[in-house]
């Protein structure tokens, strides 16, 4: 289990990292320990729906595997035969290769994936699924030749992981804020957030501000989308961290 010197210690390297790989390695750090040394996953998508290649690698958080298996699993289409895909999309609760594999591996192509992934070192495994505040979830596998966890160690993972996936989404976020916030908020988007910030709801900041419920979303709308922001919250977490709420 991650003590608390070393839980603060992993929440500073994640603070301090430059970009996605040394989030990457501080996590892969921690995993290693577990006898995990592939790290897979991202937002999780709607199996029933076709995506494009572009379109699966836009949800991509991380991908640490063998090279030739990962154009593998892409060149093969495995994603849609993929069961810890499949799991991902009825049960969030983390789970092993071996557990999943044993619930959904009936078709040839599944059972052709476990063999072939087992030929580049990886056999076992253990998925680790995130839901953000706004109800998006993300998953990461990780995998290597076997692992051990226990129960405060699979809590330990569980934690690290989180924070990994919250400070991965968030330097996109910020970089798509960055030039979206040459475009500053106007005056009245301006004032709904900050009434938001203080708490009020749109009804009540309409009371507050004389202007109808439907043009406060409207204006609280415009400051997300200025921002970058996939929530109202969010808007307010990056107004206040770029100081245009003071």
């Amino acid at each position: 289990m991650l003590k608390t010197s070393r839980t603060w210690s992993f929440v500073e390297q994640m603070g301090r990292a430059a970009n996605d790989i040394e989030l990457r390695l501080s996590l892969l750090k921690i995993t290693n320990e577990f006898g995990l040394s592939s790290a897979f996953g991202g937002l999780i998508p709607e199996i029933a729906q076709s995506h494009s290649e572009a379109e699966i690698e836009s949800r991509v958080i991380v991908r640490h595997l063998p090279e030739e298996w990962s154009a593998r699993y892409i060149e093969q289409n495995y994603l849609y035969c993929d069961p810890i895909v499949r799991r991902l999309q009825r049960n969030r609760d983390p789970f092993s290769w071996a557990e999943c594999y044993g619930s959904y591996a009936t078709t040839r192509r599944a059972k052709i994936l476990r063999g072939e992934a087992a030929e580049f070192g990886l056999i076992d495994g253990y998925v680790v699924s995130v839901t953000t505040l706004d109800q998006s979830h993300a998953a990461i596998s990780f995998g290597g030749q076997s692992f051990k966890l226990a129960g405060e160690e699979r809590s330990a993972l569980a934690f690290a992981t989180s924070l990994f996936v919250g400070h991965v989404l968030s330097r996109r976020t910020s970089g798509r804020s960055a030039a979206a916030l040459s475009r500053k908020v106007t005056a009245r988007e301006y004032d709904c957030l900050l009434w938001s910030a203080e708490g009020k709801s749109e009804w009540e900041i309409s009371v507050i501000l004389g202007i109808s419920k439907p043009t406060v979303t409207k204006h609280i709308l415009s400051a997300r989308e200025k921002l970058g922001a996939v929530t109202k919250a969010h808007a307010i977490a990056i107004a206040m961290r770029e100081r245009i709420l003071r």
